[in-house]
């Protein structure tokens, strides 16, 4: 997941805890896919907008929204895969 993507998810009003907010932006930088000024910004939005806990209710919503993305993914590589 990229910086770009990361900051999207981050703002967009998708729930998601603040452990795995920074779960992740830990990867990225430990990977060096980020900067430290990136980090930092991503950290800031994590905390300004994640959840301590999520509800059944979000879970459901995140969970429906990944699941999405991942038919969407799956189409594209099939439809990649033909062309």
């Amino acid at each position: 997941m990229s910086y770009d993507v990361l900051k999207n998810r981050l703002t967009n009003g998708v729930p998601y805890t603040v452990e795995a907010a920074l779960a992740r932006i830990n990867a990225l930088a430990d990977n060096l896919e980020i900067t430290q000024e990136q980090a930092d910004e991503l950290i800031a939005l994590a905390k300004q907008h994640g959840l301590e806990s999520i509800g059944d209710e979000d879970r459901l919503t995140a969970l429906e929204l990944a699941v999405a993305e991942l038919g969407v993914a799956m189409m594209t590589m099939g439809g990649a895969n033909n062309g």
